[in-house]
């Protein structure tokens, strides 16, 4: 169901792309035929070159989801249904870009930022792995997309000096709401970089347990999940510069009106609307228009993801 979806987007991508250019594909691409080619020093590789060809610096990233469709991935958010699948990732060689799937069931800012950074790992590393090899090795594969996800999220020279030998939750919440990640991912990822051992790492996930469950943690609740943007406003730029009424869009696309709203991540009943009008500048620009001046990068000048030239909305 959710690969179909995939594919709804694929198409209403490639339509709108008759009209707009959205990002170039700018995301390392790594030519592994199999997961069990793939090395630890690999994963840390492609996670610091990412971040390196992102502009990101070595701190927390302040907005993954603007990254990644600043990067050229077309980004979908929708509840599913399905609590056992958080995310999907395929390359579209139609788009000759990535699409990303996000499950918006929980709304937990820090998950959602992981899976995100998982499915980006997918991208990067195993986009040259066969649909029968990616069958067989699917657990290295998993392994690997979360050690990818720490990787990018928590680059190890930075983390380092931001930690004790012998971490405590206290400190280690305190460092999920620096870092945007949650604080079982931080010491999973400590214990990947060996700065804590396996037993100290048991004996804080026996404690996790008995304080609060074993999947739920102090201020899960407060870093909203990340919107994606890129086919929001790319749908708000066509109608506002007359490209494409607002009357017209959901027989031009052919999907029912509920289902293209999710897809383009609108506000439920943007199509039922009489007009609209919003100032915003856009992550895509409109075809034949990008000879007409720079667009501005979503990145800083000290290496964090900002969004200015996008609005408030």
């Amino acid at each position: 169901m959710l690969q179909g979806r995939l594919e709804w987007a694929e198409e209403v991508a490639e339509q709108l792309q008759d009209h707009l250019d959205f990002p170039e594909v700018n995301i390392p691409q790594l030519r592994f035929s199999s997961p069990a080619e793939i090395t630890d020093d690999d994963i840390e590789e492609a996670a610091a070159q990412c971040r390196s060809m992102w502009k990101l610096g070595k701190g927390p990233i302040q907005d993954l989801a603007l990254a990644a469709e600043g990067a050229g991935i077309i980004l979908l958010r929708e509840e599913t249904g399905i609590a056992n699948i958080e995310g999907l990732s395929s390359w579209s060689y139609r788009l000759e870009r990535p699409l990303v799937f996000l499950s918006s069931d929980k709304a937990n800012g820090y998950r959602s930022r992981f899976d995100l950074a998982h499915e980006i790992g997918h991208l990067c590393l195993h986009r040259c792995v066969s649909a029968e090899v990616h069958d067989e090795c699917y657990a290295l594969g998993e392994e690997q997309a979360d050690k990818f996800a720490g990787a990018l999220l928590l680059p190890a020279e930075s983390l380092a000096r931001e930690v004790s030998i012998c971490p405590t939750w206290d400190e280690l919440l305190l460092l999920k709401r620096k870092w945007g990640v949650s604080a079982a991912a931080i010491l999973m990822r400590l214990k990947a970089l060996e700065i804590v051992s396996e037993d100290r790492v048991s004996q804080l996930f026996r404690q996790r347990s008995v304080r609060w469950g074993r999947r739920a943690e102090p201020g899960d609740g407060a870093l909203a999940p990340e919107r994606p943007r890129l086919l929001r406003r790319s749908i708000e730029l066509l109608v506002r510069e007359n490209v494409m009424p607002l009357s017209g869009i959901q027989k031009a696309f052919g999907f029912g009106v509920n289902d293209l709203e999710g897809i383009l991540g609108l506000e439920e009943g943007y199509l039922s609307q009489d007009e609209h009008g919003s100032n915003i500048v856009d992550l895509a620009s409109l075809r034949g228009t990008k000879g007409k001046g720079k667009a501005k990068t979503p990145v800083g000048e000290d290496g964090n993801v900002v969004e200015v030239a996008f609005g408030k909305k």
